[in-house]
C-alpha cells in the first residue's frame, strides 16, 4: 500500500515539475523573443542617431572654419590691401585645405578685382585660369546664397566638382568689416567621400542602409547613397517618404516589391537633411531567430538538468520511503509515539534533496530577478530619463545599475550558456543607458542629478575596463 502511495506521488512530482518548468521556459522564451526583437530595433534606431550626430560633427568642422576665415582680419582686408594680404591669405587657406583631407578648396571672393586681373583668392590655386574669362563670383549660386542669408551659412546641394568628378558640397558666407561693410564672400568646397564612408561602415556593421537626403522641388535627392546598390532608388520615391518629411524624426513600417521594411529616421540640425535608416524585417528576425536558438537550447539544457535531478530525488524518496516501510515491518511491536521519529531520523539523512531543488530554483530565480531589473531600467530610460527633474527617479536608476552590474559579475563567472547570454543582454542594456545619459547631459540638469549620472557612468566604464 505505501509502496503505490510513493509511486504515484513520485509520478505526479514528477510530472508537476516538467509542466511547471515548461511553463516557465516558454513564458520566459516568448518574453526573452520580444525584449530582443525590441532591443535590436532600439539598437537600430539608436545607431541613425549616432550616425547623424557624426554627420553633424563632420559638417560642424567646416562650418567653424567658415567662421573663423571670415573674422579673419587678412580675409577682412584683403581687398582694400591686396599686396600686402594677398598671399599670406592664400597661405592661410592652403594650411587649411592640406589639414582637411575632405577640403577641395578654400577661396574668397572680393567684392572687387584686386592686383589687376585677381578675381578669387584660392587654395589650390586657380585665379590665372579664371583672370582671362568672363567668370564672375557675384553671378555664382554659392555667392547669391552667401549675400541672401545676410551673416549666415548657405549650403549649396551636392554637385559633381569639374575638375575631381567627385560630388562635393559648397557653404558661403558674407565678409563683412568692423563697420559692416561688405568685402566679398568667403567659401569652401568639400568632398562627400567621408559621409560615404561613414554610411558604407554603418552598412557593414548594422547589416542595414542608410542614406541621407534632401527634398526640393523636383522631389528627394541623395545627398549621399550606395551606388552599387540601385534598389532603393524608387523605394525612396514612393508615397511614405512624405511621412518622413512631415516630422523631425520616427519610425515606419513599410513593404514595397513584396519585401517589408522598416524605416528609421531623423533631421540634421545643421543642414535639415534627412538621415534615413532602413532595413528588411527579415534580417531582424533572423537576428532575433539566431538569439532564440541559443536561449532555446540552454533552456533545454537546464530542463533535463532539472528532469534529471528531480528523478534522483524521487529515487532517493522512493528508497527512503521503503526503508521506512521495512522498518515499520520490522518493528511491529514498536510504539506509535516512536513513528514520527524514525521517519524525521530518516529525512535528516537525506537534507541533499532540499539543496538539489534549492540549486535549481535559484539557478531560474537568479534570471527572472535579472529580467525584472531590466525591464525597470527600460521603463526609466524610455520614459522618464530623458524630461524628468525627479532625482528620486535618478537614484532609483543608480540602484538599479548596481544591482545589473552585480549580476553581470555572477554572470560573468558562470559557465551556463544561459547566464553568458543574459551578461550579454546587460552589457547592450548598459550601452544604451550611456548613450542616454549623454543626451540628457547635453540639456540643463540640475547639480545632484549631474552627480548621480556622472557616478552611474563611472561605474558602468570602470566594469567594462575590468571585463
Amino acid at each position: 500500500m505505501i509502496m503505490n502511495i510513493s509511486h504515484k506521488f513520485v509520478l505526479l512530482f514528477i510530472i508537476g515539475c516538467i509542466v511547471a518548468f515548461s511553463l516557465m521556459g516558454i513564458f520566459y522564451l516568448d518574453h526573452s523573443r520580444s525584449i530582443i526583437n525590441n532591443q535590436y530595433i532600439e539598437s537600430f534606431d539608436s545607431s541613425i542617431i549616432q550616425l547623424n550626430n557624426s554627420i553633424s560633427e563632420f559638417f560642424s568642422n567646416f562650418e567653424n572654419a567658415l567662421d573663423m576665415f571670415s573674422k579673419n582680419e587678412m580675409v577682412q582686408k584683403v581687398s582694400d590691401d591686396p599686396e600686402k594680404y594677398y598671399i599670406p591669405t592664400m597661405q592661410f587657406f592652403k594650411s587649411f585645405q592640406q589639414s582637411y583631407s575632405s577640403t577641395a578648396f578654400a577661396y574668397f571672393a572680393p567684392n572687387k578685382i584686386i592686383l589687376k586681373n585677381k578675381k578669387l583668392i584660392t587654395w589650390p590655386d586657380t585665379s590665372d585660369v579664371l583672370a582671362n574669362t568672363d567668370w564672375t563670383a557675384s553671378k555664382r549660386p554659392w555667392y547669391k546664397n552667401a549675400v541672401k542669408a545676410n551673416g549666415k551659412i548657405a549650403w549649396t546641394k551636392p554637385y559633381i566638382d569639374a575638375t575631381t568628378k567627385k560630388p562635393i558640397i559648397t557653404i558661403s558666407k558674407v565678409v563683412k568689416n568692423s563697420k559692416g561693410q561688405l568685402k566679398g564672400v568667403m567659401a569652401i568646397d568639400f568632398f562627400l567621400d567621408e559621409l560615404s564612408n561613414k554610411i558604407e561602415n554603418f552598412k557593414a556593421f548594422k547589416q542595414g542602409y542608410a542614406f541621407v537626403i534632401d527634398k526640393d522641388r523636383s522631389g528627394y535627392i541623395f545627398i549621399v547613397k550606395d551606388m552599387q546598390n540601385r534598389k532603393f532608388d524608387k523605394i525612396i520615391k514612393a508615397d511614405w517618404m512624405k511621412r518622413v518629411f512631415e516630422k523631425k524624426s520616427g519610425s515606419l513600417n513599410i513593404k514595397e516589391n513584396n519585401t517589408d521594411y522598416y524605416v528609421t529616421y531623423t533631421t540634421n540640425e545643421i543642414t535639415g537633411w534627412k538621415v534615413l535608416g532602413i532595413i528588411e524585417k527579415e534580417k531582424v528576425y533572423k537576428n532575433t531567430r539566431d538569439m532564440m536558438q541559443k536561449i532555446f537550447t540552454s533552456s533545454l539544457i537546464i530542463m533535463s538538468i532539472g528532469i534529471l535531478t528531480i528523478a534522483y530525488i524521487a529515487k532517493q524518496m522512493t528508497k527512503s520511503i521503503k526503508d521506512l516501510r521495512e522498518s515499520i515491518n520490522d518493528n511491529e511491536n514498536i510504539n506509535g509515539d516512536d513513528l514520527p521519529n524514525q521517519f524525521n531520523s530518516l529525512l535528516k539523512e537525506n537534507q541533499n534533496y532540499e539543496s538539489l531543488i534549492d540549486e535549481s530554483s535559484a539557478y531560474m530565480s537568479k534570471l527572472f530577478e535579472c529580467q525584472w531589473e531590466l525591464e525597470n531600467l527600460m521603463d526609466i530610460v524610455k520614459n522618464k530619463i530623458e524630461e524628468s527633474y525627479d532625482i528620486e527617479i535618478f537614484r532609483n536608476l543608480e540602484n538599479i545599475i548596481d544591482k545589473l552590474i552585480n549580476f553581470r559579475n555572477q554572470f560573468e563567472s558562470s559557465k551556463s550558456k544561459l547566464y553568458q547570454l543574459q551578461k550579454e543582454n546587460i552589457q547592450n542594456h548598459m550601452d544604451l543607458v550611456v548613450e542616454k545619459i549623454k543626451e540628457r547631459k547635453n540639456k540643463h540638469i540640475p547639480f545632484e542629478i549631474n552627480e548621480i549620472l556622472n557616478r552611474i557612468e563611472k561605474k558602468i566604464f570602470i566594469k567594462d575596463i575590468e571585463n
